[in-house]
């Protein structure tokens, strides 16, 4: 299996009304409709729908966040904000995109893509 067929296959789906209490490990992806109370980790991308509800982190190769999450979001990749998405916590990713009417409590950390190891020395000099 191709990384681009891993990355976009959703293993796991929690449904709307479902709740689950507790960390969830997953190999794939994951789209939440329901309510997680505890952390995700999934080796492929995770997405919280409008209707979807997480009561701790996220780490992944990215995240698309359209409803509730309160906690830390560490991704490989991106970190898509919908504008109905309400993050409460900190974010470390290569990019951040957020929509218009989202809303973002925290701080965001960009790691760059690559090692760009000296892309900032120019704002060393002369200091």
């Amino acid at each position: 299996m191709t990384m681009a067929n891993r990355i976009h296959r959703i293993e796991t789906i929690v449904g709307r009304g479902t709740h689950i209490s507790g960390d969830m490990e997953i190999n794939g992806s994951a789209h939440i409709n329901g309510t997680v109370d505890g952390s995700i980790v999934a080796t492929g991308f995770v997405t919280v729908s409008e209707s979807g509800v997480v009561k701790g982190g996220i780490k992944g190769d990215y995240a698309i966040i359209g409803g509730i999450v309160g906690g830390n979001i560490e991704v490989n990749g991106k970190v898509a904000l919908g504008k109905a998405g309400r993050l409460k916590g900190d974010v470390i990713a290569t990019r951040l995109i957020i929509e218009d009417g989202a809303v973002f409590h925290g701080r965001s950390s960009m790691v760059p893509e690559q090692s760009s190891e000296g892309e900032f020395d120019a704002l060393n000099e002369g200091v």
